[in-house]
């Protein structure tokens, strides 16, 4: 058996996804988690393959259905 999305994901990708589901752009997240604007972006580029999604928004409409992004 596949492990699941969001098993696939690091802690620190998670951090980043529920930032930019939250509607950070890259350049507040990096601020925040104290990382660059470039290890934003290629954190966002590799949860984009891992869930086979064509861009930000399919990963988290995926992360949703799936249940384990909660926004509330």
């Amino acid at each position: 058996m596949f492990p699941s999305l969001e098993q696939q994901l690091s802690a620190r990708e998670k951090d980043i996804l529920l930032a930019i589901a939250q509607g950070k752009a890259s350049k507040q997240i990096a601020h925040e988690l104290h990382i660059s604007k470039h290890t934003v972006d290629t954190h966002r580029r590799n949860m984009i393959r891992k869930a086979k999604s064509a861009n930000t928004t399919e990963l988290i409409y995926r992360a949703i259905q799936e249940g384990w992004l909660k926004l509330c």
